[in-house]
This record gives C-alpha cells, structure tokens and sequence, in this order.
C-alpha cells in the first residue's frame, strides 16, 4: 500500500519546520506540489480540527491525517526533522518522524488501513533507520522493506 501512497517526491529527509504549524505546512505543501491535494489551507484546516480531537503522535513518530474534501489522491508525505519538535505528545516525547496522511472526504475507511500498515512498520528499528537514512530514496526503501 505504502507505494501506492508516496514516493521520493513526498519525502523530506530534512524538514526545516521548527514549530508543529511549519511541520504541517511544510508537509502540506509536498502534497499540493504533487497534485494531490487541491488546497493545502483547506486541507490544513481539516488536519487541525482532526489534531484537535487528540493528538497523533506516539513513540517519537507523528501521524497527522484527515479525510477531507481537499484531497485529489490519497498520498502520504513523510518528513524528518532531526531532534524533534514540541508536538503535544502526552508523554512529553517530541516527535522526529512525519507521516501526514491525506484521504479523501468520500474514501471510506482508507486512512484507517494506511494508519494499520504504518503502525505495524513502527520500532525503534524502524526510527533509528529512517534516522540514518542519507536520502529519500533510502527511507522509502525502508518504508518498503520493513
């Protein structure tokens, strides 16, 4: 499924975000440069009232998602931003790794498959590879291999 989702051009080896709301921006702003949101402040806007709800984060890996009209094609843009930012996380974790999730309004349950599927690559594995990752094209063989 992951292939299907991104590709080199919807990853960030090195996010330049300092702040939760640049994280999301910048992530957005891959999805919209790739035609697969139509909107990134509506899209944004989406994002945030999901976030709002509880906060996506576990383990140092954040997953902002949202079903939203704004979305043309589900896609997953990831982003890593070495040493984390303050995200809310409830165990004071700042999460290094990004995954934001986009699913479009009428797609059913799909962003609960891609959250299954990316939780089961979770491990400090899988952090610590992605951490040592030179390029984008090593993080998404790891997202394909792990």
């Amino acid at each position: 499924m992951i292939t299907k989702l991104t590709n080199i051009n919807l990853i960030n080896s090195n996010l330049k975000a300092n702040s939760k709301k640049e994280i999301f921006e910048e992530l957005a702003q891959m999805l919209f440069e790739n035609n697969r949101i139509k909107s990134v402040d509506a899209f944004l806007s989406d994002v945030e009232a999901r976030e709002s709800v509880s906060v996506t984060s576990t383990d140092g890996i954040a997953y902002p998602h949202s079903k939203s009209k704004a979305v043309i094609e589900p896609a997953i843009a990831i982003g890593v931003k070495r040493g984390g930012i303050e995200y809310g996380d409830e165990d004071g974790i700042k999460p290094s790794i990004f995954f934001m999730i986009a699913s479009p309004e009428n797609g059913g349950d799909h962003h609960i498959y891609v959250l299954q599927d990316l939780f089961g690559k979770f491990s400090d594995e899988f952090i610590t590879d992605i951490h040592t990752a030179k390029n984008e094209q090593q993080i998404l063989n790891i997202l394909i291999n792990s």
